[in-house]
């Protein structure tokens, strides 16, 4: 690589290390990341140094770099769809953290410095979670007659009550599978651990589910992949990531569940919030979650109660029908004071009329 100082007009730097397409790599060989995070950081990149090259660019200046952001916020993706904003974010942060170490390095200045990536909120609010009722549609839709129905039922199920993230299922190996204290428990390999050094106790059903799809697929090892794909050309080996999330995904639309905000993710977010709805604390669910920051676990508990609010409700009762809020409030003053037996028949007889 040519290294030579040279002299640069408009905004950047009068002396700087020549730009060099080899940085790429250089980059890649420096960052010490998991492979994941790498192979986003490439992915990133990679659009970055096709934008510069299409733009005619051979001297990345800040302006340039300005115009990247803007770029991003009407680029599409390979589906044709703009990215969100959550994409635009990511890249580019790749390409700030690109700029910083070639400055770090004394290689090229820091163009990016100061610069702010796309504004997202952090409140998984993007994805919605499931409720009781749903999830049990769900299940009951699969078909267990088959290896494929019977693994697909295991791994929702794991995923609900286990709140694992996909990776986490896809990283999975039957010898996770273990005893402690007479109970069945998955040792999982969590964000940002290099060893499954976590476990996530098997209640008897899951258990019983994964047994189950295991038996009806067959001889294994127990080095084996948990989770295997079922097609002639994917027959025992380990599915991918987006497999699985394809998989759940598939089986969500088959149930009748066919919206963007509700994915593989979906059954992560329902399973901390029924925690939280079943009465745990906001320090169980966030163990249960393994959240680091406490405050991601609180959003849950917001969103919780955004859903209880029937403000709306309350302010179009208030303009039309200023009465019903009276008669809500004596029903519940009634119901308060009902047995057991007679609160079930009360709760029958509103579930029969309501419209």
């Amino acid at each position: 690589m040519n290294t030579s100082l040279v002299t640069v007009t408009g905004s950047a730097p009068a002396t700087v290390g020549r730009f060099s397409s080899d940085l790429f790599m250089r980059f890649m060989d420096y960052c010490d990341v998991k492979d994941t995070t790498l192979q986003g950081y490439t992915v990133a990149i990679r659009h970055f140094m096709r934008w510069i090259a299409a733009e005619g660019i051979t001297q990345p200046t800040r302006e340039d770099v300005k115009a990247y952001k803007e770029h991003l916020a009407t680029a599409c993706s390979e589906t044709g769809k703009p990215f969100k904003a959550g994409t635009q974010a990511r890249y580019f942060r790749a390409c700030k953290l690109f700029f910083k170490w070639t400055a770090s390095e004394g290689l090229y200045p820091n163009v990016a410095d100061n610069l702010k990536a796309a504004r997202i909120r952090q409140d998984n609010t993007h994805r919605d979670a499931l409720d009781e009722l749903d999830v049990k549609r769900i299940l009951c839709n699969i078909d267990r007659t088959t290896e494929q129905g019977k693994r697909n039922y295991a791994i929702v199920l794991l995923c609900v009550t286990g709140g694992l993230r996909i990776i986490e299922v896809q990283r999975a190996d039957v010898e996770d599978i273990k005893t402690l204290a007479g109970q069945p428990v998955l040792f999982i390999q969590g964000k940002g651990r290099d060893e499954k050094d976590e476990y996530k106790k098997l209640v008897p059903d899951v258990y019983a589910a994964i047994m189950d799809y295991l038996q009806a697929r067959g001889a294994y090892k127990k080095s084996d992949p948990l989770f295997t794909g079922t097609s002639n050309r994917a027959k025992g080996q380990r599915i991918t990531e987006p497999g699985i999330s394809r998989i759940i995904k598939n089986v969500l639309v088959a149930a009748g569940y066919d919206s963007d905000r509700i994915t593989a993710h979906s059954l992560r977010h329902t399973s901390v919030t029924l925690l939280l709805k079943s009465g745990a604390t906001l320090q169980q669910a966030q163990h249960h979650a393994r959240h680091a920051d406490p405050a991601t676990t609180g959003i849950y508990a917001h969103n919780i109660e955004r859903a209880k609010d029937q403000s709306e409700q309350k302010i179009y009762n208030q303009i039309f029908n200023p009465g019903a809020q009276d008669a809500q409030a004596a029903a519940v003053q009634i119901l308060a004071t009902m047995n057991p037996a007679a609160l079930a028949d009360a709760l029958a007889y509103l579930q029969k009329i309501a419209v």
